[in-house]
Order: C-alpha cells, then structure tokens, then sequence
C-alpha cells in the first residue's frame, strides 16, 4: 500500500459560497476524425468516422464536476457564429451555471480538428482560438470568481487566469491549473496555484529536463502547491514530502484519447471535495481519464460516476 493511501492533503474549504468549484478557461468543438492510419507526408486518407463534440479544458473538467454533483460555475466566452452556438447548447445540456459566459460579437469561437489513429487511439489536434476571445483589462468580474470554494484555470489567456487567481486567493479559495503552455511570466501563475498537475510535455519544456522526475522537482520550486505530472497511459507521477511516487495508470481498450486529461483533472478535483487520500484521490483520476478513452470526445467521454467508483474499488 503506497504511503499515500495515508494522507490527506487537509483542505479547509471556505463557507458560505454558493458554488464549489469555478471553472475559468476554455470551451471548443472539436471535429474527430478517425482515420485507419496517421497520415504520411502528400498522401490521402479516407476518414473512417467523423465526431462533432464539445470539449475545451476547463469546460470538460467543470461539466464532470457538475455531472458528479459538484456545485459548478462555468466562466468562458464563445463568438457569434455557429460554432459557438453549438458549444453554447452543448454546455447548456450540463447542470452548471454559465450566467458569466459571454458571446463575443464577430469572434470566431475556438475549434480543433482531430486526428485520431484508430490502431492506438492517440490523436493529434489542430487547433485555433481567436484572440478576440480573450478578456481585455477590466472585462473579466471580479464577482464571478470569488462566489467559489475552488478556481479551476487551464492558462490559456494567461492575464486573466493571473488575475482570477489573485481574486481566489484573496476570499481564501483554492486554485487548481492544468496547463499545457509555457509563456512568458507563467512564473507567477505558477506560484498562486495549490494543485499543480500539467502533463509531461509541460514539465519538460519549463524545467529543461529531459527525464520527468528531475522536471518535477524543477517545478515544485515554482509554487507551494501539491505537484503531480500526467503520464498517459503510463499513469501520473506526484512528489510529496521530497519523494517521487509513481502510480500506475489503468489499462482500457482506447478509441479516442482526446480529453483524458481534462477528465482526469475534473475526476481529482471531484475526489479533494469527498475529502479522499492522494492515493485515492489519484486512482480515482487515474481511472475516469482511462475509461474517458473508451468513447470518442472530450465531454462525450466523461463516463459514469458509478463505472469510475466501480473500477477503483475492483
């Protein structure tokens, strides 16, 4: 039994809020196209299947959350066209609040494009997102993150999320960030975080180190917070008290993995809130992001509490 089926990370939630977690960060569509092969370079590849679903970091995580009960707040923004009425519909369908998401006049929404291997499951996206869709100086409320217990950020708009965080932090709420990008300054989006969970290639590019374990040590420097990596299909890696453990990831029969590690950063966050061990509450993450890659999309791949409660405990 790992030392950290032992331990809690003790978080004291604030009271009186009206939701518990606050979701600031993207949604989009994605067009999934299953394909028999990746393609080469000048060939032609008759697409197997084709998917329109509803996904985005932070969007994915926050309907999860919701969909397992959590009291949510969804913040985002999506443009004018039909691309944001489809994701606008399609997170209407979650029991969320989405009264601070906003439709930009003349923005194009954020889409990507697909590619799925269908031999392994692994995909390749091709995304856009307009800046437009970003939030200028004093666009974003105050009030619309500071109602939560946690902030859930994904980075992407890297002003706004810096700003969020300082408001979160202020009234004593928790700040989670699954990131995937280095830019410029992202030192201080690190340092308000508390749970700290980004993805391999993350870790490489902001430690410039090639093996994970040393990047993750390089990071923890950066914040104070809980530090853990997502490996795949290999599980995720989480340094407590200056030692790296490493837990494993749960095999499935994968069709898509697109989303997997929104899923599994909305699944963590679900188990902080039951108040679980790290262990638990990662063995948990570890299977909802595994069993989401068993249907195609990000949100279309959030599988059941019951499934996810049912393959921890077996």
């Amino acid at each position: 039994m790992s030392k950290l089926e032992d331990v809690s990370l003790g978080v004291h939630w604030p009271d009186d809020r009206p939701f518990q977690l606050v979701g600031l960060g993207l949604n989009a569509v994605d067009w999934i196209c299953i394909l028999p092969h990746y393609p080469e370079h000048n060939s032609k590849v008759q697409i197997d299947e084709m998917y329109k679903r509803g996904g985005g970091q932070v969007a994915t995580a926050s309907s999860l959350g919701a969909r397992y009960g959590l009291k949510v707040r969804y913040v985002g923004r999506v443009g004018d066209d039909e691309i944001g009425r489809f994701s606008l519909q399609d997170l209407q369908k979650e029991s969320m609040d989405l009264s601070c998401v906003q439709t930009v006049p003349g923005a194009v929404s954020q889409f990507a494009v697909i590619l799925v291997d269908r031999p392994t499951g692994e995909r390749t996206i091709l995304w856009d997102r307009d800046p437009a869709l970003h939030y200028k100086k004093g666009e974003l409320k105050r009030e619309w993150i500071v109602q939560g217990q946690l902030l859930h950020l994904d980075g992407h708009d890297q002003p706004a999320s810096i700003q969020a965080a300082r408001w979160a932090k202020e009234v004593g709420m928790k700040v989670s960030l699954d990131i995937d990008k280095v830019q410029p300054g992202v030192e201080e989006l690190l340092a308000l975080t508390d749970f700290l969970i980004p993805g391999t290639r993350f870790v490489r590019e902001f430690s410039a180190q090639e093996d994970w374990r040393r990047g993750l040590r390089a990071l923890s420097e950066a914040t104070s917070g809980f530090v853990a990596v997502t490996r795949g299909k290999e599980g995720v890696g989480v340094l407590w008290e200056e030692e790296i453990f490493e837990i494993s990831g749960t095999a499935v029969d994968s069709v898509d993995t697109t989303g997997a590690g929104d899923v599994f950063h909305g699944a963590f966050l679900y188990g902080l809130f039951q108040e679980w061990s790290v262990g638990h509450c990662l063995r948990f993450a570890n299977a909802a992001g595994a069993l989401s890659c068993t249907q195609y999309g990000a949100r279309g791949g959030i599988p059941p509490l019951a499934k996810v409660t049912s393959m921890v405990e077996n």
